[in-house]
């Protein structure tokens, strides 16, 4: 099995992208939605560029990188592939990884729903918009 670079690189940078463009949109929405109004002053740590970099690098890497390098090294025995294969995975990542999470979150924590609710969706636009371009560009 051979390593595609240029594929790889493909994934990466439109990975990158399509979680630069859904990062921008969904912190600039949660400014205008009343998401985070329950919690008191100075709970939250300050939006900044370097907060904004940490948070992106970290999505990144999970995200994108990671999916990417194991897609690569298995889409040739991966039953499925193509855009519904890359937002199967996704689903698959988000069912069993993410909402019971934040399941006992919201048990364990007094966290105001609609707060856990909106960034549990960000996840799951983040999760399969990216899985689903990594599946897209390996079935070409």
């Amino acid at each position: 099995m051979i390593l595609s670079f240029e594929l790889t690189t493909y994934c990466l940078i439109s990975g990158a992208i399509y979680l630069l463009i859904v990062d921008l949109v969904w912190n600039r929405l949660e400014s205008f939605l009343p998401t985070s109004g329950d919690f008191p002053p100075g709970f939250f740590e300050q939006k900044s560029l370097s907060w904004f970099a940490s948070c992106f690098i970290v999505e990144f890497i999970f995200l994108v990188l990671m999916p990417t390098a194991i897609y690569d090294r298995f889409y040739m025995v991966i039953p499925f592939s193509g855009i519904r294969g890359g937002v199967s995975v996704g689903l698959f990542l988000f069912m069993f990884g993410v909402a019971p999470f934040a399941i006992l979150l919201l048990f364990r924590m007094k966290l105001p729903a609609v707060y856990v609710l909106y960034q549990v969706l960000g996840m799951l636009i983040r999760i399969i918009g990216a899985l689903a371009i990594i599946g897209y560009l390996y079935s070409l």
